[in-house]
């Protein structure tokens, strides 16, 4: 009985590992039907559910992991995933911090610290602990693909290609790196590329979230309408949240300058073109990422109603 659940158990890490998810979830209850106090199970059965976006779900079999077998390193680990779903930020760190307490050389961890710190606007920490899980493992393609993301994110599209052609090498499907060498080839404006590397991760990762953001950004920058604001939210999440304040002031300043000059001018035809081309701009900053976020969730409902893409 314990060979054929380690067997089991096996084949549904596999599952989980290439992205069938319902057939892990399948496997894991089998197992819970014959042990339901294997702590394991309840652990990779939390990871399925948060993957398929329960995280209510996930936090409760990950707890009940931990409740089982209190040490369990598998069981942190669902546990902080869980918390970091439902952005317990704090109480997933510790979680992740006492992880990397109990094994140092795991660079699963260092990577969910990454992801962690990125959520939270702590930018600075997160070049570190991805040198780090590098060194400790060198052909990750994990790893690879977060450093591509960091890279894209710096405006170094040079080191992000790189890495995410290092990672596609070592992993030709692998989801997230196919996602990443895809935002690198939009903002070089090679969409067409773009676009087959974000169908190319759905087809390994049906729900991949970041693939479906992709394939709504390339969507959107094909959009006479959408594609002004895309590059501009683009460039500000770029420069980052102080100078795109200070963007912003300095944009209202102008108006301002412009508006009361031409008044002042006796030019008031002028004065209220300017007028409605500021409040032109100010609803279009609303209305795009509200067409944007609409767009991304028809995708996430197409997508959910396909179970072959």
């Amino acid at each position: 009985m314990e060979k054929n659940i380690a067997r089991l158990l096996e084949q549904a890490r596999l599952h989980i590992q290439h992205g069938h998810i319902d057939g892990a979830i399948d496997v894991l209850r089998d197992i819970l039907s014959n042990d339901p106090d294997f702590a394991d199970a309840h652990a990779y059965l939390a990871i399925c559910l948060l993957k398929k976006r329960r995280g209510h779900a996930a936090a409760q079999e990950a707890r009940i992991a931990l409740t089982l077998e209190p040490e369990s390193a598998l069981a942190l680990y669902a546990l902080a995933l869980s918390q970091f779903a439902q952005r317990q930020f704090r109480e997933a760190e510790s979680h992740i911090l006492r992880l990397l307490d109990l094994d140092p050389n795991d660079p699963s961890y260092y990577l969910l610290l990454v992801d962690l710190y990125n959520a939270t606007a702590q930018k600075k920490k997160v070049l570190p602990l991805l040198q780090k899980a590098l060194a400790l493992a060198p052909e990750n393609p994990d790893t690879l693909s977060k450093l591509s993301d960091y890279y894209l994110a710096v405006n170094d599209l040079g080191r992000a290609q790189h890495h995410a052609r290092e990672a596609l090498q070592m992993d030709p499907e692998h989801a997230d790196a196919l996602v990443s060498m895809g935002q690198v080839l939009l903002q070089k404006g090679d969409v067409a590329n773009a676009r087959e590397h974000a169908i190319w991760a759905l087809r390994r990762e049906p729900g991949n979230s970041s693939a479906l953001y992709l394939l709504t950004a390339i969507k959107a920058r094909a959009n006479p309408f959408l594609g002004l604001w895309w590059r501009y939210n683009t460039w500000i999440n770029r420069i980052g949240m102080t100078r795109s304040i200070l963007v912003l002031l300095a944009a209202f300043i102008i108006y301002r300058v412009a508006s009361m000059a031409f008044t002042d001018m006796g030019r008031k035809d002028m004065a209220t073109i300017v007028n409605l081309c500021w409040m032109g701009i100010v609803i279009y900053s609303f209305v795009g990422p509200a067409i944007f976020e609409k767009a991304l969730k028809k995708e996430l409902a197409d997508v959910k109603l396909t179970k072959n893409f």
